[in-house]
């Protein structure tokens, strides 16, 4: 199986206690990666990706620094998911491979223009379905996706008539990674945004 290349989305401040979250989608299945970040991390990482330029260079700068020197960057794979860990590895033309946090493989990956890729296998794991009303209620993102019967994620039941996207696994898995960020019942039925204080 070949890798799938990701798209970023940017960071997003998602639910009642403004977590952070760098936004990764695999758009072949409508899925996302949610990337859970500090909001230190998020503020750093959001300024090095707006283009700002500190008067002393960041930690992102001499990370891409370092690897301009050893040539660039030929790959940046997600190799390996760990109790709420990614390990990324960067693969220099050189052969060299250096572990990074997911966050700072970030700013390589818009440095030096090379996508973040994953295995399928693992983006299974790690991915929960979002229709498109999901994108813009929560990360206020509009984002086109083929029109096909069959965009959303493959399954027996994906026709189910009780389930909002037609994929009921799908919808389980966004309510569960929402009902962690602190949503209630009343935050997932429509019209009910307006009496939230």
């Amino acid at each position: 199986m070949s890798d799938v290349t990701l798209e970023f989305h940017g960071i997003h401040q998602v639910g009642p206690e403004d977590d952070v979250c760098a936004l990764l989608r695999w758009p072949e299945e409508n899925r996302l990666v949610p990337v859970w970040i500090s909001p230190i991390e998020g503020m750093q990482l959001a300024a090095v990706l707006d283009g700002h330029q500190p008067n002393r260079p960041t930690s992102h700068d001499l990370i891409c620094e370092v690897l301009e020197g050893s040539g660039g960057v030929e790959v940046i794979e997600i190799a390996n998911y760990h109790q709420g860990t990614f390990m990324v590895d960067i693969k220099a033309p050189n052969g060299e491979v250096y572990d990074s946090r997911l966050s700072d493989a970030l700013a390589v990956s818009e440095y030096f223009h090379v996508p973040i890729t994953a295995e399928p296998d693992l983006l299974a794991q790690v991915s929960v379905y979002a229709s498109d009303a999901d994108l813009k209620e929560y990360f206020d993102l509009e984002i086109s996706t083929p029109s096909s019967s069959d965009s959303g994620p493959s399954s027996e039941n994906a026709q189910s008539s009780t389930s909002a996207s037609g994929n009921a696994q799908a919808d389980a898995d966004f309510e569960a990674m929402m009902r962690s960020l602190g949503m209630e019942e009343k935050d997932f039925l429509s019209g009910d945004d307006d009496e939230k204080s």
